[in-house]
């Protein structure tokens, strides 16, 4: 099972995980890149994820992920991370069916954006 979530207050965290619990074989003919396709796509439907790229390279034997995502300042962004790191992952394990050797989690804050003021005649 992997770690828990360490919150940082640098506005880059990156996380090396360790690998979880054995799983299935992977049936075959999943490619993996459709895999990290899909799971881009679906971590996608969250307002506050910016931009975001799942990576998944390796052997078969010992797949490696890198998830790297960019947020927009929100509450619901501890809340992403814990579900990529508790349910994506391990899904993602069940799908390719072998436990990923080495994950690596980059976050980002995006800086706020600047609103101007609107303009006032004098």
């Amino acid at each position: 099972m992997l770690p828990p979530h360490e919150p940082t207050s640098s506005p880059l965290g990156t996380t090396a995980a360790e690998p979880s619990s054995p799983v299935p074989a992977r049936a075959p003919g999943v490619p993996l890149d459709a895999v990290a396709r899909a799971a881009t796509r679906g971590i996608q439907i969250y307002p506050s994820v910016a931009s975001a790229q799942f990576s998944i390279t390796g052997s078969p034997l010992a797949p490696e992920l890198t998830v790297t995502l960019v947020f927009t300042p929100a509450l619901e962004n501890p809340r992403i991370k814990d579900e990529i790191r508790y349910e994506l992952i391990p899904g993602l394990e069940v799908i390719i069916g072998a436990p990923f050797a080495r994950v690596t989690l980059d976050y980002t804050d995006a800086a706020p954006a600047f609103t101007p003021a609107p303009e006032t005649a004098a």
